[in-house]
């Protein structure tokens, strides 16, 4: 396991790529391919299929409780958080060619508005993926939301539509009122961890298949947790 850390931005959020992530990233394939086909989604802005992954699933789960004990030192060094809760886990799939995106697709996205969620993204694909970006809103100059900025948040995106239009497609680079400030490139075993205030969003390469076949499409495992303990 090698560890990076860097910090994002004008606000410095840290942000913590791990390589060699686990010891064997294709028994989690086999088992993502045991779990397949994944559901679609409904309500929700996830643009593909995901398979939840709860403790009934044995196996599976096993390896999201693996991954949050063995990322307990890695927390606190780089967000100063000692003890944390599962809150969601699962198998995902971008599955959605752009032409059928909805807008709040094409544009880069927060998970929680609160300080204490964070993500944690395990690439899965050994076929180039793309990656994550984060970026910066440019009318409100947030990079990070909290419910203080949900509403200034809120009216700066309406001026944007007005201003430039309904987005369209999938996001990449500087373009809708966002402006890229990293980015991380998807690699087999690679895992992402950020606070999931943190504007992103994944980008994917001209040639993407958008295949619903875990051996073929950009599989990730997705784990989100609470901080509960500070230090």
């Amino acid at each position: 396991m090698s560890v990076h850390n860097f910090k994002v931005g004008l606000e410095q959020t840290p942000v913590v790529v791990i390589d060699n992530f686990v010891a064997d990233p294709d028994r989690l394939v086999d088992i993502a391919v045991d779990m397949a086909p994944f559901p679609g989604q409904s309500g929700h802005y996830y643009p593909g299929r995901r398979r939840r992954i709860t403790p009934q699933d044995g196996e599976s789960f096993d390896y999201v409780r693996a991954v949050c004990q063995s990322l307990a030192p890695i927390m606190d060094s780089a967000y100063g958080v000692t003890r944390y809760d599962i809150l969601d886990a699962g198998f995902s799939l971008v599955t959605t060619p752009p032409e059928a995106l909805e807008p709040l697709q094409s544009i880069p996205h927060f998970d929680h508005h609160e300080a204490d969620g964070f993500a944690i993204l395990h690439y899965l694909s050994k076929r180039p993926g793309g990656g994550t970006a984060f970026y910066r809103h440019e009318t409100s100059g947030f990079e990070t939301l909290s419910a203080e900025r949900l509403e200034a948040y809120a009216e700066a995106r309406r001026r944007d539509l007005e201003s430039m239009g309904v987005p369209q497609g999938y996001h990449r680079g500087d373009r809708n009122g966002f402006v890229e400030l990293a980015s991380v490139e998807a690699r087999y075993n690679r895992a992402v961890i950020y606070p999931g205030s943190l504007l992103h969003s994944a980008f994917l390469p001209d040639n993407f298949n958008f295949s619903p076949d875990p051996r073929l499409g950009r599989l990730t495992g997705n784990i989100f947790v609470r901080a509960t303990v500070w230090r």
